[in-house]
């Protein structure tokens, strides 16, 4: 009986045909690979790279997380993450104002709240909150003056007014603080905090009878709440 060589190798007809396909396939894969150009690598890599703008978002949202929860420092190394390449972004520049502020960085909070104020002066929550600052630092003058500025284009809006009666009380200026606010009350009639105003303003005033029914009227309130 004769052997083919084949058969002398132990390998049958199958097995070898299965390799050859084998052989082939990867074969064919190289010669694939091979032809691939330079713009299709590039373009391969682009789309499984993070993207710049998607990554700087993400920090953005989480900083305003933070910020919401009351962890300031956290968000404070979220955001200056964000402001390094965004340095014109409000949304960044106000979070990070405010965090700063929070942490007892007033100057270094109120030199960014400032650049966004100016970057969009119709914001009033950047307007309010410098505001305050300004106040919380007493530069109660500049506090007036941003705060005036901003009620021409928000003239319905409680913070703006409510500032504006404290930075007015504090220079003294009992009048101008006592029709702030009495607007913000107009504006928010149920606010404990107003009508606790009112009476000291009534009381600088000499007028006790009715600022001592404005205190009744603010624990009422803030009991009504508790």
């Amino acid at each position: 009986m004769t052997v083919s060589p084949r058969e002398k190798t132990g390998v049958s007809r199958g097995s070898s045909s299965l390799l050859d396909e084998l052989g082939y396939l990867f074969y064919s894969g190289a010669q694939v690979l091979k032809k691939l150009s330079t713009a299709a690598i590039d373009g391969y890599r682009s789309f499984f790279s993070v993207d710049s703008d998607l990554r700087l978002q993400y920090f953005l949202d989480k900083g305003i997380r933070y910020t919401e929860r009351g962890r300031y420092g956290q968000a404070i190394a979220m955001l200056d993450r964000v402001l390094l390449e965004r340095p014109q972004d409000v949304e960044t520049l106000f979070h990070l104002g405010f965090c700063l502020l929070r942490e007892d960085r007033v100057e270094e909070g109120i030199a960014l709240l400032t650049r966004a104020e100016q970057l969009d002066a119709t914001d009033a929550r950047v307007s309010s909150v410098l505001g305050m600052a300004y106040i919380q630092s007493e530069r109660y003058g500049e506090a007036v003056a941003m705060l005036e500025k901003a009620l021409v284009g928000n003239p319905e809006n409680f913070n703006l007014h409510y500032r504006l009666g404290l930075a007015y009380d504090k220079m003294a200026d009992y009048d101008k603080a006592l029709d702030s606010f009495q607007m913000a009350g107009r504006l928010r009639p149920k606010e404990p905090k107003v009508y606790q105003s009112i009476g000291f303003i009534l009381e600088q005033q000499g007028k006790r009878d009715e600022a001592v029914d404005y205190f009744k009227r603010a624990m009422q309130l803030a009991e009504g709440r508790s």
